[in-house]
């Protein structure tokens, strides 16, 4: 290492390094979940949602110290290598849910539940991808103007699709009713 490398080293006292360590350990057990049913809610599915919520981890353990509210930054970096895979990715279709509980689920109740999750999930599957993501931010408990911020779109371009995507909604859960 000559002194141009040794140079650019940011060295924490120990203390402080591992305070930052436990912080960070914490907060990843905490928050990758959410994460990855973030994505899931944009349509990831789990396997590449998981994935990327991994490499978001990552990049943000490298900045740790400099991002200032890590759940939005996570959503934001997210969301945005979502966008990335899967504009150059061919869509590939779901499996359907298996008929019977198998090995991974403990009860007919818990297989019950997967279905309702994954009608919903088909349903916002068929939104266009950004009312997809703005819904997905607005059932994490963020406001349009706060997305708008984290996005960097105008507030009223979110409450617009976020209105739109309400009611495609709606209108579909109001179709499977009548049928």
């Amino acid at each position: 290492m000559n002194v141009d490398d040794a140079a650019r080293l940011v060295v924490l006292p120990a203390s402080e390094h591992r305070a930052d360590q436990e912080e960070f350990d914490e907060f990843y057990l905490r928050f990758t979940p959410r994460l990855v049913g973030f994505l899931m809610w944009q349509g990831a599915p789990a396997r590449l949602a998981a994935d990327l919520a991994q490499e978001a981890m990552i990049k943000a353990y490298q900045r740790w110290s400099q991002i200032r509210s890590p759940e939005a930054w996570l959503r934001r970096v997210a969301s945005r290598d979502l966008v990335r895979y899967v504009s150059r990715v061919p869509e590939d279709p779901m499996d359907e849910l298996p008929e019977s509980p198998g090995p991974l689920i403990r009860s007919t109740d818990e297989l019950a539940e997967m279905e309702s999750r994954q009608e919903l999930l088909d349903l916002l599957g068929s939104l266009p991808p950004r009312q997809r993501q703005v819904l997905a931010w607005s059932v994490d408990g963020y406001s349009p103007t706060e997305i708008a911020e984290e996005l960097g779109i105008n507030p009223a371009t979110i409450r617009a699709n976020l209105m739109k995507a309400r009611r495609a909604v709606a209108g579909r859960l109001r179709n499977r009713e009548d049928s």
